[in-house]
């Protein structure tokens, strides 16, 4: 073991009582201990050739323990002049309205109203286009006419504005992006730049991690992330990644204050999946076939499928009726449901929330489903068990596996009564209050950024 390996292991032996003891330790005794982990984590990362990995994994590990502890017992509101920009600079495209209510625009905004700061993003269509606008207030859409594909608009943008960019939000380790945080960086090298991963343990393989740009867009970066522990485990434990990684989950946020229902007494003997339904990622055929399977054992049962439907998946459809008739009334399909109050009443009455996706990494329609009570049933995607709190919540089974699927399907409904949500709910909200709320993520994102309330 090297010198630095034995002077680190020393360090993480000797603070393991403070570990152990989180949740009793003071405010200032925790803003320390995180200062030093973190400073432990980057020399890890310079040293990560040298060293065992599993000291950089065990790091970033406490320091979103010691994250948690710290926004329990600090109030974080800054205030000040900040302003949060957002751009979408992934192939210079255009914001859509579904991803102001996603990670793409609620990262930027919800740390935006944490810090009292303004929060923009950059650049979208015509202000028509974006209906969820209404439910953001206080959030700036910037608008462009020009042909989505064209750089120029993004720097020149930056060009006049930087002045007032104070912290940028990215999505993805993109070429795109990697070139417009350059040009930020030599405008703003005092900035302030998070950068989320928009990946999964594909992506995550096939990125060339030693790549100088990808080392110059890390070291640019002054925090990153993944949204599962999982691949955030992967990235420390790799030797070519150059920084270390942490853990912010996507997050359920209720701009309008609309009642979320997690009671048992409302829910019924529905299993809901939502998102593009037909779209190959989904895999909705693999649990259409399950609950056909299962759908002896589960007479009383329904399966509802939200979200509009791929024109080429009709042709599934009807085959499907075809060769089920008698669950035409059992399989449903509602299309998109936008209004999001009809959309929560969905998830207050559904037991069950199936999610089969091929590859994803952690969807923010599991924080909707976790935050009304919803048990649940995943493929072994990177966020499974985050999503099933390592079995507590829910079943993980193999993707591809319709057998599996459908004996979980069975097993898990079998125990849904209303005795069963009684104890299940409690778990589950608890669970989404700490990891899955908006709110809650933005103050741990604005201390790890600024460290509000030190000095």
């Amino acid at each position: 073991m090297s010198g630095y390996s034995e002077y680190v292991a020393d360090f993480l032996l000797e603070t393991v009582p403070l570990i152990n003891r989180i949740g009793e330790c003071s405010a200032e005794v925790a803003m320390e201990l995180y200062d030093m982990l973190e400073t432990v984590a980057r020399s890890s990362s310079e040293n990560i050739r040298t060293i065992d990995t599993s000291i950089r994994v065990e790091v970033c590990n406490r320091l979103d323990l010691v994250l948690e502890h710290i926004v329990d017992i600090m109030p974080l509101q800054a205030g000040g002049q900040a302003d949060v920009y957002t751009p979408a600079v992934q192939g210079y495209r255009r914001w859509q309205n579904v991803e102001l209510m996603k990670d793409k625009g609620l990262a930027g905004y919800t740390l935006a109203k944490e810090l009292g700061a303004s929060a923009y993003m950059l650049f979208c269509t015509k202000p028509e286009d974006y209906p969820y606008l209404a439910e953001l207030p206080g959030l700036h859409l910037l608008y462009s006419d020009s042909e989505s594909g064209l750089a120029d608009v993004y720097y020149e943008h930056l060009s006049k504005n930087y002045n007032k960019m104070d912290i940028l939000v990215l999505h993805g380790m993109y070429n795109e992006t990697a070139l417009y945080l350059n040009e930020y960086r030599k405008l703003r090298p005092d900035g302030k730049v998070f950068c989320g991963l928009d990946m999964n343990s594909y992506w995550m393989g096939n990125t060339t991690w030693n790549n100088p740009v990808v080392q110059r867009f890390a070291a640019q970066c002054d925090l990153i992330a993944t949204s599962c522990k999982p691949l955030r485990d992967a990235l420390n434990r790799n030797r070519l990644v150059s920084f270390p990684c942490r853990y912010f989950p996507n997050g359920f946020y209720n701009p309008t204050d609309t009642e979320i229902v997690a009671e048992p007494g409302v829910k019924e003997n529905t299993i809901i999946t939502v998102g593009k339904i037909g779209t190959a990622p989904k895999n909705n055929p693999e649990l259409m076939v399950a609950f056909a399977k299962a759908s002896k054992a589960l007479k009383k049962w329904k399966l509802k499928l939200i979200g509009s439907i791929e024109p080429e998946f009709f042709a599934f459809i009807d085959k499907y009726f075809g060769e089920h008739p008698d669950l035409r009334e059992r399989v449903i399909f509602t299309g998109a449901i936008v209004d999001k109050a009809e959309l929560y009443s969905e998830y207050a009455k559904a037991k069950v929330f199936a999610l089969t996706s091929t590859s994803e990494g952690a969807p923010n329609v599991y924080a909707e489903a976790l935050f009304h009570g919803c048990k649940f049933i995943t493929s072994d995607i990177d966020a499974a068990d985050d999503i099933t709190n390592s079995g507590e919540l829910g079943i993980k089974y193999k993707r591809g596996d319709v057998e599996g699927l459908t004996k979980a399907l069975v097993k898990l409904c079998s125990d849904a009564d209303a005795g069963a949500f009684e104890k299940h709910i409690p778990k589950a909200l608890d669970y989404a209050a700490k990891y899955f709320d908006w709110k809650r993520n933005a103050k741990k994102l604005a201390y790890a950024l600024l460290k509000p309330g030190q000095g």
